[in-house]
């Protein structure tokens, strides 16, 4: 089975991640199932709170670090599903968090039924200038995560994680 770093779909949607995370001045950019695997994350760019995210989710040393960043990352996407506005928790349906003034510091953009574009930041953040960014590069991302296989597929740099 080829490494995720040989799959172009996958080179090309952790690039609009990396685009999407700089462009906004976000920590990480990643896109999740809503069943709770991480598919394809962009390159952490600066350290965050313990309370936030994963502290790198390219750069981890040993299954220690990976487990604690995979439980970091789970529980960010367990407080943005909290969050959703009332209604949208059924499955299919779209929904926006912006988490601006609390941590964890997140905004998240469901699409295609199924996924989550989930970007950290550091602070507070000013949701209008990444919503309109977020939305300007959805439909790249979606077609890109689109074309990933399946994500019991490629082992390095695609992690699912189960909590117990």
């Amino acid at each position: 089975m080829p490494s995720a770093d040989e799959i172009p779909a996958w080179l090309k949607l952790r690039r609009r991640l990396m685009a999407l995370q700089e462009g906004v001045g976000g920590t990480h950019a990643v896109v999740c199932a809503l069943s709770g695997g991480v598919l394809c994350y962009g390159q952490p760019r600066r350290p965050l709170p313990e309370s936030a995210a994963p502290e790198s989710l390219a750069t981890s040393q040993g299954p220690e670090a990976l487990a604690r960043e995979q439980k970091q990352l789970g529980g960010l996407l367990e407080r943005v599903l909290r969050a959703r506005p009332p209604g949208k928790d059924r499955p299919g349906t779209s929904f926006t968090v912006a988490l601006a003034d609390e941590e964890p510091f997140a905004f998240a953009q469901s699409f295609a039924g199924k996924y989550v574009l989930l970007v950290s930041f550091n602070g507070p953040f000013t949701p209008f200038p990444v919503v309109a960014k977020v939305r300007g590069a959805l439909p790249a991302i979606e077609a890109l995560t689109l074309k990933l296989p399946p994500t019991d597929g490629p082992g390095r740099g695609v992690m699912v994680w189960r909590e117990g």
